[in-house]
C-alpha cells in the first residue's frame, strides 16, 4: 500500500510540477552555459597573456641592436638639470616633462652603458596599451576571443615599431596609455566621484608626456559627453585644456613654425594615415580595405538596434576613440603635411596611434557581423589575424630592415676617447646628423662621471671618422652669400687651423680627400660656417642630397 501510494504521489508530482521542473532545467542549462562561457573567457585571457609574453620577447630579442638615436639625445644632452624651465620647454611642439624626468633617472642609473632599460619602458607601455584596448573592447560587449584577436594584432603590430622600440617614443606611448586609463575610469554612469578624479589625474599625466594627449583628451570628452552629459564632459576636459593653453602661451608659442597646411593637405594626411594603418594591419594586397569595410558595415549594424541606454554604454568609448584617431591625424597634418607632404602620415609612429584608436570600433564591428552572419563574421575575424605573420616577420627581420634607426654606439662612444677630444671647443657638436644635441663637452663629462663606457671593437674607420668630425666646428657665424658656389660636382679644399668655409642651400657632405669613406654630413640648422679647429685638412665637399637640393660652398 505504501509503495503504491508513493508511486502515485510521484506521478502526481511529475504531472503537476512540470512547469517547476522545466524552470529548474532551464536554470541548470543557463548556469551550465554561463560556466562554459566563463571558461571560454578565461581561456581567451590566458591566450592573450601568452601573446603579450611572445611580443615582449620578440621586441627585446629582434630589436636588441637599437641604440640612442636623434631625439633621444634631446632628453639626455640638451636639457639643463638645474634649469626648471627646461622641464617644460617643448620638443618638436610636444610637452615632454615626464619623459624628461624618466630619462634623467635612467641616465643616472645606467648612463649609456645599456639601452635596454630605456627601450623596455617603451615596450611595456605599448603592451599595456594593448591590455587597455582589450578592456575597452570587452566593455563595449565584444566577445572575449574577438577582443583577444584584435588586441593581439595591436600587441604584435610590428609596423608600429617606432613607438615600441625607439625609447624616445615612450612619450607617445605614455600619453596613449594614460589617455586610455582616463577613458576607462570616466566610462561609468552616475555622478562625479573618486574614479573621475583618478581619471582626471591620469589625463593630466598624459598631457605632461606628448601632444598625443590632446587627441586623447578630446576622445575622453566625447565619450563622457555621449554617455554622461555635458557637465561630466566639462569636468574631464576643461581643466586639462586650460592647463595646456597656459603651458603653450608660456613655453611653446611660436613652435609651430611649419604650420599652414591647406584643408586639402590635412584631409589627404588623414586619409593617408587611416589607409596606411589599415594596410599594415592587413598586410596582404587588398586586405587593408577590409578593416574599413568591416568597420562601416559592422558599426552601423551594431549600434542601429540598441536603445539609448545600451548605445551610450557600448558605443561611447569605441566611437570616441575612432574620432580621436581622425583628430590626431588632423593635428599632425596641420604641422607636418605642408612641410613633408601627406605621405609622411604613413610613418610608423602615426600608424601605431591610429591602429590603437581604431581597433576597438573594428572589433565591435567584427562582433556584430559574427552575431548576424556567422560566415561573414568569421571572415571579419580572420582579417584581424591575417596581418599577424607579416607584422611578426617585420619584427624578426627588424635589424636588417631598419638600419637607419639603430644609432651608432661605436662612433658616439669613441668621440670622448680620442686624444683630440680635449683639444677642441666643448661646444663642438661632433655628430649633427646622428645626435644633433650632443656636444663633446657633454660626452667628456659623461666619461668623467662613469656613465659613458668604452666602445667595443670598433671598425677601422671609426677612429678616423671621429677625428674628422672633431676637427670641424659648425658655427652660426654669417657667410657672404654672394661668394657661394653651387656644388654640381665634388670640390677639394685644404683648410688650416682657424680657416673656415660657408655652406648654403641643402646638406653638404664633407670627407677626407684621401679616403672618402671618412665623412660627415652637415645641414644649416646649427650654422652656416664650418671652422677647422685642427688642421691642416684636405677635404672633399659635395652635395649630400643633390637630387633634392644642391648645396653651395662659400668663402
Amino acid at each position: 500500500m505504501t509503495r503504491r501510494s508513493a508511486t502515485v504521489e510521484d506521478a502526481g508530482t511529475v504531472a503537476g510540477g512540470g512547469a517547476e521542473s522545466t524552470a529548474v532545467a532551464r536554470a541548470r542549462h543557463g548556469f551550465s552555459s554561463y560556466l562554459r562561457a566563463d571558461r571560454s573567457a578565461r581561456l581567451a585571457v590566458l591566450a592573450f597573456v601568452a601573446v603579450l609574453g611572445v611580443a615582449l620577447v620578440l621586441f627585446l630579442v629582434f630589436a636588441h641592436s637599437q641604440w640612442f638615436f636623434l631625439d633621444d639625445w634631446d632628453y639626455l644632452a640638451d636639457r639643463n638639470a638645474g634649469d626648471l624651465g627646461d622641464l617644460f620647454r617643448p620638443h618638436n611642439e610636444h610637452w615632454s616633462t615626464l619623459p624628461i624626468l624618466v630619462y634623467r633617472a635612467l641616465w643616472r642609473l645606467f648612463g649609456l652603458r645599456t639601452y635596454v632599460p630605456y627601450q623596455l619602458i617603451a615596450i611595456l607601455l605599448h603592451l599595456t596599451a594593448a591590455v587597455l584596448l582589450r578592456r575597452v573592447m570587452r566593455r563595449a560587449g565584444v566577445d572575449p576571443w574577438i577582443a583577444t584577436a584584435a588586441a593581439s594584432l595591436f600587441a604584435l603590430f610590428g609596423f608600429g615599431y617606432q613607438n615600441i622600440v625607439f625609447a624616445f617614443q615612450m612619450a607617445w606611448g605614455a600619453s596613449l596609455v594614460l589617455g586610455l586609463t582616463h577613458l576607462l575610469l570616466a566610462d561609468h554612469d552616475g555622478p562625479i566621484g573618486r574614479r573621475d578624479w583618478l581619471g582626471l589625474l591620469a589625463g593630466l599625466a598624459g598631457m605632461l608626456c606628448s601632444g598625443v594627449a590632446v587627441a586623447m583628451t578630446v576622445a575622453v570628452g566625447l565619450s563622457v559627453l555621449f554617455r554622461r552629459g555635458w557637465r561630466a564632459a566639462v569636468f574631464h576636459t576643461a581643466p586639462l585644456g586650460l592647463l595646456y593653453i597656459v603651458w603653450w602661451l608660456a613655453f611653446a608659442r611660436g613652435q609651430y613654425t611649419t604650420a599652414g597646411g591647406s584643408i586639402d593637405l590635412v584631409v589627404r594626411f588623414i586619409t593617408t594615415g587611416f589607409a596606411g594603418a589599415f594596410g599594415e594591419m592587413g598586410q596582404l594586397p587588398g586586405a587593408g580595405l577590409a578593416p574599413g569595410a568591416v568597420l562601416v558595415a559592422g558599426v552601423v549594424l551594431a549600434w542601429r538596434g540598441l536603445d539609448r541606454a545600451q548605445l551610450r554604454r557600448r558605443a561611447a568609448a569605441p566611437g570616441a576613440l575612432l574620432i580621436g584617431a581622425a583628430l590626431f591625424l588632423a593635428i599632425a597634418g596641420v604641422g607636418r603635411a605642408s612641410l613633408f607632404g601627406p605621405s609622411v602620415a604613413r610613418s610608423s609612429r602615426y600608424l601605431h596611434i591610429v591602429a590603437a584608436l581604431s581597433l576597438p570600433a573594428i572589433a565591435v564591428a567584427a562582433e556584430t557581423l559574427m552575431r548576424r552572419w556567422r560566415v561573414l563574421g568569421s571572415v571579419a575575424i580572420a582579417l584581424l589575424l591575417v596581418g599577424l605573420p607579416g607584422n611578426i616577420d617585420f619584427l624578426v627581420n627588424y635589424d636588417a630592415r631598419v638600419k637607419y634607426g639603430l644609432g651608432n654606439p661605436d662612433l658616439m662612444l669613441t668621440f670622448p676617447r680620442v686624444s683630440l677630444a680635449r683639444d677642441v671647443p666643448r661646444r663642438l657638436r661632433p655628430a649633427p646628423d646622428l645626435a644633433p644635441y650632443v656636444t663633446i663637452g657633454w660626452l667628456l663629462d659623461g666619461v668623467a662621471a662613469g656613465r659613458i663606457p668604452r666602445p667595443g671593437r670598433a671598425g677601422p674607420v671609426i677612429a678616423p671618422t671621429a677625428n674628422l668630425r672633431l676637427s670641424l666646428l659648425q658655427s652660426t657665424r654669417p657667410t657672404a652669400a654672394s661668394q657661394c658656389r653651387v656644388l654640381r660636382a665634388p670640390l677639394t679644399r685644404t683648410l688650416v687651423d682657424g680657416e673656415s668655409v660657408g655652406i648654403n642651400g641643402g646638406r653638404i657632405r664633407v670627407s677626407l680627400a684621401q679616403n672618402p669613406f671618412i665623412q660627415v654630413s652637415y645641414g644649416i640648422g646649427y650654422g652656416r660656417t664650418l671652422i677647422a679647429v685642427h688642421g691642416p685638412l684636405t677635404l672633399r665637399f659635395e652635395s649630400a642630397h643633390s637630387s633634392v637640393r644642391r648645396a653651395a660652398l662659400c668663402k
